[in-house]
C-alpha cells in the first residue's frame, strides 16, 4: 500500500520531482566535491609550510653555529651553510625580502651585520609560517562553532553559485524573446545583455573570495573589499530599470580596473634597504648597532 501511494505521489507531482531530484543530487555531489577539494588544498598548504620551515630551521641553525664560532667555520661546515642558504631560495613560501637578504649575505659573508639581518629575517619568516600553520591546523582539526558554520556554508556555495547561473541564463533567455514591449525599445537588447554581464561579472568576482582557501597577503583585505563593492553594485539593478544596466556595468569595470592601481607592490627603490622592509623602531635599532661597530679602515691600519 505504501509503495502504491509513493508511485501515485510521483505520478501526481512529476514536474516537481523532475526539478527537485536532480537539484538534490547536484547539491550532494558539489558539497562532497567541495569538502574533498578543501581537504586536498589544506594538505598541500601544510606540506609546503612544513617544507619551508624545515629549510629555514636548517639555515638558522647553521648561521647560529657560525655566529658562535670565534675562529669561523671549517671549509666543510661553510659549504654546508652555503648549501642550506641556497636551499632556502627553493622554499615554497620564500619571500622577496628573504631572497634579497640571502643574496646580500652571500656577496659579503664577512660582514656581521649581514648575518644579523639574515638571522632576523629568517626568524621573522619562521614565526609567520608557524602562526599560519597553527591557524590552519586549528581550523581544520579543532574548528570553533562559528568557523564550523562558515565551513559548511562555503561547501554549499558551489551549488548556490550554479543555481544563480541557471536563474541568470533563464532570465536572459526570457528577456531576449521577442515581445511587443521589447520591439518598441531600440536599445532593449543592449540593456538586457548589460544586466546579464553585470550580474555574471559580480558572481565571478565575489565567488572566489567567499570560497576562501587563499593565503593572506598585504593586499588581501583590499581585494576582498573591491570584490564586495563590485557585488554590491549589482544590487543597483533592483533599484533602477534596464536603462541603468550599461552604467552599472561600466561602474563595476571601473572598480575592477582601479584594483590594479591599488594592489601594485611597493617599488624596490623606495624601500629602506633593497629587498627588506623595516619598521621605524627596528630601523633605529639597526642604526645604533651599525654606529657601535668598529671602523674597518681603522682596523686595517
Amino acid at each position: 500500500m505504501l509503495l502504491w501511494d509513493w508511485m501515485a505521489w510521483l505520478n501526481l507531482h512529476t514536474p516537481t520531482v523532475m526539478v527537485i531530484a536532480p537539484a538534490i543530487v547536484l547539491f550532494v555531489w558539489q558539497y562532497s566535491a567541495s569538502k574533498r577539494r578543501t581537504a586536498y588544498r589544506v594538505n598541500i598548504r601544510l606540506d609546503r609550510l612544513h617544507r619551508s620551515l624545515e629549510l629555514y630551521a636548517a639555515a638558522t641553525g647553521a648561521l647560529l653555529r657560525e655566529a658562535g664560532t670565534a675562529d669561523g667555520l671549517s671549509p666543510a661546515e661553510h659549504a654546508t651553510l652555503v648549501d642550506k642558504l641556497l636551499a632556502c631560495k627553493a622554499a615554497p613560501y620564500v619571500t622577496e625580502d628573504l631572497l634579497a637578504q640571502i643574496t646580500a649575505y652571500m656577496m659579503d659573508e664577512q660582514d656581521g651585520t649581514r648575518r644579523t639581518l639574515l638571522l632576523r629575517t629568517l626568524e621573522r619568516e619562521t614565526e609567520r609560517l608557524m602562526e599560519e600553520r597553527s591557524l590552519l591546523l586549528r581550523r581544520s582539526e579543532k574548528p570553533g562553532w562559528g568557523w564550523m558554520i562558515v565551513q559548511q556554508i562555503q561547501h554549499a556555495l558551489p551549488f548556490f553559485f550554479t543555481v544563480c547561473l541557471f536563474i541568470l541564463v533563464v532570465w536572459l533567455h526570457g528577456s531576449l524573446n521577442p515581445s511587443e514591449q521589447m520591439e518598441d525599445e531600440r536599445w532593449a537588447a543592449l540593456y538586457v545583455w548589460s544586466r546579464f554581464l553585470s550580474c555574471l561579472f559580480s558572481l565571478l568576482v565575489v565567488y572566489p573570495f567567499l570560497r576562501g582557501g587563499y593565503r593572506r597577503t598585504a593586499s588581501s583585505w583590499l581585494q576582498r573589499w573591491l570584490a564586495v563593492t563590485i557585488a554590491l553594485a549589482a544590487l543597483l539593478h533592483l533599484a533602477g530599470g534596464l536603462t541603468w544596466a550599461p552604467y552599472i556595468l561600466t561602474l563595476q569595470l571601473l572598480i575592477f580596473l582601479a584594483g590594479f592601481r591599488f594592489n601594485r607592490s611597493k617599488p624596490r627603490r623606495s624601500r629602506p634597504f633593497v629587498g627588506h622592509y623595516f619598521e621605524e623602531d627596528e630601523l633605529s635599532l639597526l642604526k645604533e648597532q651599525i654606529s657601535d661597530l668598529p671602523d674597518h679602515d681603522t682596523d686595517q691600519r
